[in-house]
């Protein structure tokens, strides 16, 4: 009777366990699509336009997702930006960051400030960077202050040293005495 009850015990355990379905490839093929296929810590990128450069990006954190052809930026960013003669233009910072690889265009989300070398800031919450025209722009509110004025506006587009900018609906205040005779 022994024999029986222990047969009919270890039946039930084995009849449990075989019930359990595991499909691996499908599992695998998951958790692959999830992970990016390259990951840097505390690293920089190069980009160029005709063999020159034109920005570094160092970021805290950077994920290469080769499938959807973009990369992450998180843990803080900086891009420097250069002229074609390749002479620093300015610097643009935010708290993390998309860049969609086949173009090099790149997205900087929250907190965005860009310090140019000829004193103009630009205060946002996203900017866009085209890398073929070699503009940044932004499709929310911006805030941009030079010597003597501070500028807002709903959207803008500018060279990446903030020289010649255009602003929508723009208004602020402004310290220039400008002629009216003219």
């Amino acid at each position: 009777m022994k024999i029986l009850y222990y047969l009919l015990i270890c039946l039930t355990i084995g009849g449990f366990t075989a019930c359990t379905e595991f499909d691996e490839e499908k599992t695998t093929q998951i958790e692959v699509e999830e992970f990016p296929d390259q990951e840097s810590w505390n690293a920089k990128m190069y980009f160029t336009k005709d063999g020159k450069k034109r920005a570094i990006l160092e970021s805290g954190y950077i994920a290469k997702y080769s499938k959807k052809n973009i990369t992450l930026l998180k843990d803080g960013m900086q891009v420097d930006f250069f002229d074609s003669e390749g002479n620093h233009k300015s610097r643009l910072t935010s708290e993390e960051g998309k860049v969609f690889d086949g173009k090099q265009d790149m997205v900087a989300i929250k907190n965005v400030v860009v310090k140019s070398d000829n004193g103009n800031h630009l205060y946002c919450e996203e900017l866009h960077w085209n890398n073929g025209d070699q503009k940044i722009i932004s499709y929310v509110p911006v805030m941009i202050t030079t010597d003597n004025d501070t500028l807002y506006g709903d959207s803008m587009i500018s060279d990446p040293d903030l020289h010649n900018y255009e602003v929508t609906n723009a208004h602020g205040s402004s310290q220039k005495k400008i002629s009216l005779d003219e």
